[in-house]
């Protein structure tokens, strides 16, 4: 299954406040590739994602992303038809516009210059770019901190450019949707709760007093207005407008399914449009991330941390692994629930024979993950005591229930939002 993880999103990350010492996305996605499920990356996730960045910045990980071309896959708007170097910059083209604002860097000078180099020479290889005379090797400084994150943009690029069998796609949506477009399906939503609805319709109210339709689209512009207003409900609106602008991404990239995550203050839009198919929660407590069934032990979830990327590869590349890998994807992939739940194990149990003993291991992880597969049956890794898999009984809505900042009910998202319940009310008070 190909997914589009929305908390890759540099805008998304900084407003988490992220930290580069959380290795919690890390084991996530280490966690994604022995699960077989391609991470799908936009154009913008390419150049201006730290966690990328801190990716490609590693050696280690790139010669992970050679040896298991179909982990990482790259798809862009640009036209169908064009050239790998073409399709991989569409990115550094958006840096290029007036008003871009670069959510990895204080300022969008450093990716303005790397975005011009680039597309002047041709070139994404690092070695020639910042070589000793160049533009790029005189103003930044060797082994300054941004020029190894340009490097690393740069190796992204070139990794996706040059490097034979890597999955490349273009979209094929026509019209790609907007967050305001987001906003406003979401609003009319059947049954939306209050918690939800009040912070999609304050956004909605501040883009219609201070934004036109022709700049509805950018999420730079936003930003600007509110920077320069600072409105009640700052943090809601911006927030909630990333969560609708990466689930209008999702919808662009045509991905089988999303990696939403929560933002403080927000609207959860993420959960409520096209396949939440791996999604992760912030636990309410410790406790509430410990669903029964199968699973690995903290050690084990520590364990799987502590590996190198090269460790992953060879788990990845065990005959065994890939035989059960395969049938737990082609199981997601017909909807089967109960082959689902089977080959999930049977892979796990595999996976977990491979790991090496974790000792200490690296300290208990404050997240949680929900693989809920489209089939409703999933895999939770949990801060608590337990790193097993939910039954098709626990299917998306109740894990969400239980994992999502405490008592909010979320029973209803999967199955009974889009059929019950009133009609949203936002047309009936819109600003014409």
């Amino acid at each position: 299954m190909e997914i589009y993880a929305h908390w890759l999103d540099g805008e998304h990350l900084r407003l988490s406040e992220w930290n580069p010492q959380d290795q919690s996305l890390v084991v996530m996605l280490k966690i994604q590739a022995l699960l077989g499920h391609a991470v799908v990356l936009s154009d913008i996730q390419l150049i201006d994602s730290p966690v990328v960045q801190a990716l490609f910045a590693s050696d280690d990980f790139r010669s992970f992303a050679r040896g298991c071309p179909e982990f990482l896959r790259c798809t862009t708007g640009a036209p169908p038809g064009s050239t790998p170097f073409t399709l991989v910059t569409t990115g550094l083209r958006r840096a290029l516009e007036p008003g871009w604002l670069s959510s990895s860097f204080d300022t969008a000078e450093p990716l303005i210059r790397l975005s011009e180099e680039i597309l002047e020479r041709g070139e994404t290889n690092p070695g020639p770019l910042f070589a000793r005379g160049t533009v790029l090797g005189t103003r930044y400084e060797e082994d300054s901190a941004i020029r190894q994150r340009l490097q690393a943009v740069a190796w992204t690029l070139h990794h996706f450019s040059r490097e034979a069998g890597v999955p490349l796609g273009t979209s094929t949506v026509t019209r790609p949707s907007s967050y305001c477009d987001v906003l406003e399906e979401v609003a009319e939503l059947p049954g939306l709760p209050g918690h939800d609805y009040a912070p999609v319709a304050r956004t909605l109210s501040y883009l219609d007093e201070h934004l036109g339709a022709s700049d509805r689209h950018r999420r730079a512009l936003l930003t600007a207005h509110l920077n320069a207003t600072n409105p009640p409900h700052r943090t809601a609106i911006g927030n909630t407008a990333t969560q609708a602008w990466n689930a209008a991404v999702q919808r662009t990239l045509g991905t089988d399914g999303a990696s939403p995550r929560s933002l403080p203050e927000a609207a959860d839009v993420g959960l409520y449009l096209g396949c939440p198919t791996d999604a992760l929660f912030e636990p309410s407590a410790p406790a509430s991330a410990s669903p029964a069934g199968h699973g690995l032990a903290p050690s084990h979830l520590a364990a799987v941390g502590a590996l190198s990327w090269q460790d992953i590869a060879k788990i990845h590349l065990d005959d065994i692994v890939t035989r059960l890998r395969n049938d737990y994807q082609r199981a997601l992939r017909t909807a089967d629930g109960p082959a689902t739940d089977e080959a999930l194990v049977a892979l796990l149990r595999a996976v977990r024979k491979k790991l090496p003993a974790a000792g200490n291991g690296s300290g208990h992880l404050g997240w949680a993950a929900v693989e809920a597969g489209l089939a409703g049956a999933g895999l939770a890794v949990g801060a608590a005591d337990t790193f097993g898999f939910a039954a098709p009984a626990l299917a998306f809505g109740l894990a969400a229930e239980r994992l999502l900042r405490g008592g909010r009910k979320r029973s209803h998202i999967v199955n009974t939002l889009m059929k019950t319940g009133r009609r949203g009310s936002w047309s009936h008070h819109r600003t014409p």
